[in-house]
């Protein structure tokens, strides 16, 4: 290994060498790739892997310790670095050096899950004065020794349980009491815990069988197995447990029996696939027809096809119901899971893991739904799912992508095109001036009017809110999209299907042979269809088209340097529309904040020109912004998103910049002079409105 090999290289070998269990091998690539200046969590993580697979426990804690010295990692990411050590320590019974390195863990992130009570449960603890669980309730008074008596007298019933309902002992107080009494960790439920996939896949253990004798499998660090037991001084069930695994590193906390018996439920339901979810829905999923897909093979699904069938219709309606734009499947071979994540508001978010061996039986069903080929996993493939809520007469469509991925898996992402209606003017975020100016440009006879923006940004919303204006039986509209995501009654929509030559541009020749008033084009992607769009709108017709630029001033730059004509575009031209999508605060839990003199003068400096006149009502009262807090009903502070505009029209000044060719900046200039509102601009003012913050409004426009 002469040659440096770079961070991706080196990841891509070592990975390797680790699924073939030679660990040492990883070792020597990732600490030839560690004295070469690499020195990212993943590769340190492999290096730390190998050495906890070759058993050499001190030496994976002195090298955690030492790349920590040697290394400045983010909060988080020391985080997990510090306890990983810490745990070695820990099972080594250097408690007092565990204990120290779990504090940092706390400094570095104070939410770190469980760090507290581990740190707790480290603190020395004081011998228990008597030989009873519940030896610390009756030291602090909670309960007398006559109550207690009472208690465990009633053979038939839990004792925890009596101690929680009857004598209302907080289950805090109660593991506090446990806690010292095993001298061990107690773990109270809770429903974010994520089943140890690779435990249930070594051992298929039955849930009643686990409710009866008290105890369920919980994580694992390195060879450590962590189960949670009713009773951890109870030798003979751990010396099973061990058994069962085939290991003697076996560590035990305490927990309630209602709570394990709530784990066993909860894991089982996501282990299980999400029997849940599906029973969750009421609708039956009407899919497209498939008589030309291929049949599944009966190996592939067996005794798991109506279960697969259940989940992936509950996915479906799910991701509808709950406004997602893409559902990401990905199959992780490593970690023994497949994580379904959610695409929201533009931030993705992990919805559900199922056990991988229900990977592929889902990617196949999907696959037959959308009419792929069921038996190529080494190409991507495309496709398209219609399923029909029968209860709600609703057609929601779903484009499909598939992706080979490692070790003969495949990711598959599907982008949800609800039929939706479009959405009026009123609600897509346009300040009171942009939205004047812009109706009286879609109510004009011809001419040429352009969204433009990223994807993602809405840009079809728009076009479609502005059709829905527009949209009258005097009018013909015809509109050619890729694909059709949002229909109106009255507008004839025609859908692309490049493969067999229909283009923009040969939708474009073909409507102007069939009458129309107005023509949508869902994207100007080359120069044939701006050329097209542009004479289409000189002789008479109102063109609406969609471009893929960042501002409204640099649009006309990109057509200009597609040998458009510049004097037949300045004359076609009424207005360029830029947009960005910024997330909006929580109106349920955003919190009100007096900013300081800086933070306002900090405002206006980035503003520029005209933040006195704009911002004046906010200047002249006492300023107020608001921040994101986060609740239960949005994520992480926000809800919904809103738009923010460039709306640049085509004056007199604009057309002599467009005819001479003139730069960017001169066109900008020209259009800010005659009193355009940058995209920033725009959505700092919708942030004195208190409908975004700053955090937001940069992170969109820059």
């Amino acid at each position: 290994m002469d040659k440096p090999l770079n961070e991706e290289q080196l990841l891509s070998r070592a990975w390797t060498l680790f699924a073939k269990d030679d660990y040492a091998g990883v070792l020597n690539v990732c600490q030839h790739g560690y004295t070469h200046g690499v020195r990212s969590y993943d590769l340190i993580r492999l290096m730390l892997d190998s050495l906890n697979k070759l058993g050499k426990a001190q030496e994976q804690a002195e090298v955690t310790l030492k790349v920590l010295g040697e290394n400045e990692y983010p909060p988080k990411v020391a985080a997990k670095l510090y306890f990983r050590a810490g745990l070695i320590f820990q099972h080594q019974d250097n408690h007092d050096e565990a204990r120290k390195i779990f504090q940092q863990v706390k400094i570095l992130d104070p939410d770190f899950p469980g760090i507290e009570q581990r740190i707790k449960a480290l603190n020395p603890r004081r011998s228990p004065s008597g030989s009873s669980r519940y030896s610390y309730l009756l030291e602090t008074g909670l309960v007398t020794a006559e109550q207690m008596a009472r208690v465990l007298a009633q053979d038939a019933k839990d004792p925890d349980l009596v101690l929680l309902t009857d004598y209302k002992i907080s289950k805090t107080d109660l593991g506090e009491s446990l806690a010292r009494f095993y001298n061990t960790e107690f773990v109270p439920f809770s429903p974010s815990k994520e089943p140890p996939f690779e435990l249930f896949e070594k051992r298929r253990l039955d849930p009643d069988f686990l409710k009866r004798y008290g105890w369920i499998p919980f994580s694992q660090e390195g060879q450590v197995i962590t189960v949670l037991m009713t009773n951890p001084f109870d030798l003979g069930r751990l010396d099973e447990i061990k058994f069962i695994y085939g290991t003697s590193h076996i560590e035990a906390k305490v927990a309630l029996a209602a709570d394990i018996e709530q784990f066993i439920e909860h894991f089982y339901k996501q282990i299980g696939g999400g029997d849940d979810l599906a029973a969750a829905f009421d609708e039956d999923v009407e899919a497209s027809d498939t008589s030309g897909a291929l049949d599944i093979s009966e190996a592939e699904l067996s005794e798991q096809d109506s279960e697969v069938v259940r989940m992936v219709n509950a996915l479906l309606v799910e991701a509808w119901r709950k406004n997602v734009s893409d559902i990401h499947i990905e199959p992780n071979p490593h970690a023994r899971h497949c994580m379904f994540r959610f695409r929201v508001d533009g931030t993705c978010y992990e919805f559900r893991k199922v056990r991988l061996a229900l990977a592929r039986p889902i990617v196949s069903r999907l696959k037959i739904m959308a009419n792929l080929d069921i038996a190529e996993r080494r190409l991507p493939q495309d496709g398209k799912i219609k399923i029909k809520l029968p209860e709600r007469n609703k057609l929601v469509e779903y484009r499909m992508a598939t992706i080979p991925t490692l070790e003969g898996m495949e990711d598959v992402v599907l982008r949800v095109l609800a039929s939706g209606k479009p959405l009026p003017l009123d609600k897509l975020g346009l300040s009171a001036r942009n939205k004047t100016t812009f109706e009286r440009m879609i109510y004009k006879p011809y001419g040429l009017i352009l969204v433009v923006g990223p994807t993602g940004s809405g840009k079809t919303t728009t076009l479609h809110s502005a059709l829905s204006y527009i949209n009258t039986p005097e009018r013909k509209i015809w509109t050619a999209e890729d694909p059709v995501e949002i229909t109106q009654e009255g507008l004839r929509q025609v859908q692309m299907q490049p493969k067999i030559g229909l283009t923009f541009a040969s939708a474009m020749r073909s409507f102007l042979r069939a009458d129309p008033d107005v023509i949508m084009i869902g994207e100007m992607r080359d120069k044939e269809t701006a050329h097209i769009g542009v004479e289409a709108s000189l002789t008479g017709h109102l063109v609406l088209s969609t471009l893929h630029t960042n501002s409204a001033p640099e649009t006309v730059t990109r057509l200009l340097d597609m040998d458009l004509d510049p004097f037949n575009f300045a004359d076609s031209l009424l207005c360029v529309l830029a947009q960005r999508l910024v997330k909006t605060l929580c109106t349920n839990c955003k919190e009100a904040y007096t900013p300081s003199a800086q933070e306002v003068m900090e405002m206006g400096m980035e503003f520029g020109l005209g933040w006195e006149e704009h911002a004046r009502e906010f200047l002249q009262a006492k300023p107020t912004l608001y921040r994101k807090v986060g609740c239960s009903q949005c994520v992480n502070g926000y809800r919904g998103r809103l738009g923010v505009h460039e709306l640049m029209v085509n004056s007199s000044g604009i057309k002599i910049q467009i005819k001479h060719r003139k730069p960017t900046e001169d066109i900008r200039a020209q259009a800010v002079t005659e009193g355009m509102l940058t995209l920033k601009q725009d959505g700092m003012l919708k942030v004195l409105l208190g409908l975004t913050d700053m955090e937001q409004v940069r992170a969109a426009t820059g």
